[in-house]
């Protein structure tokens, strides 16, 4: 994108706005300014869920969304769609996947589920913060908050337990989403 569109990319520098989706952390707006493209310390981080920054424009006080913006969003969309860009991997039972929310964009296609809850797929999401990580961008103390060694806390919301309930890997349906508490 900076070599194609440096235009477009300056804007992806510039603040957009995201809903917390109602996982709001205590003392914290239901929405917060992060740009896509954030550079520091000679690395490029990244955050972009479109539909997040859409969902935003619902709060009054929200900037709304530029032309330049939803340009910009567009084309950032379309490198992403291009196969010169993008690597289509399929999941089989057991796979591990991990990758780092702040280098590379990601997405999961629509599944069919199985109708036996016995087949069901289950999939554990974890948010992994190592202490030797990179240093990131003031802008994402803001999003999440950080521990004693500049990690991302995650998210914490007023009144959610955090657990990791594993017993549902033995014939639970559906698909899960768990958050593990990282000492501080």
């Amino acid at each position: 994108m900076a070599e194609r569109r440096p235009d477009l990319a300056r804007i992806l520098m510039q603040p957009s706005y995201r809903d917390r989706r109602d996982e709001i952390p205590q003392g914290r707006k239901p929405w917060f300014p992060m740009p896509v493209f954030n550079p520091h310390e000679g690395r490029l981080f990244t955050n972009f869920v479109r539909s997040g920054i859409r969902k935003a424009q619902r709060f009054d006080e929200v900037p709304r969304i530029t032309e330049q913006q939803e340009e910009a969003f567009d084309y950032l969309d379309a490198l992403a769609d291009d196969p010169e860009f993008h690597l289509d991997i399929t999941f089989g039972p057991g796979d591990m996947q991990f990758v780092s929310n702040h280098s590379i964009l990601h997405s999961r296609t629509a599944f069919e589920d199985w109708g036996e809850p016995e087949k069901s797929r289950h999939l554990l999401r974890l948010w992994l913060a190592c202490a030797g990580g990179p240093a990131l961008p003031a802008v994402y103390e803001e999003q999440q908050g950080l521990n004693a060694d500049g990690r991302p806390l995650g998210i914490h919301c007023p009144g959610v337990v955090l657990n990791a309930d594993l017993k549902v890997m033995d014939g639970g349906a559906g698909a899960s989403e768990t958050r593990l508490k990282q000492p501080a």
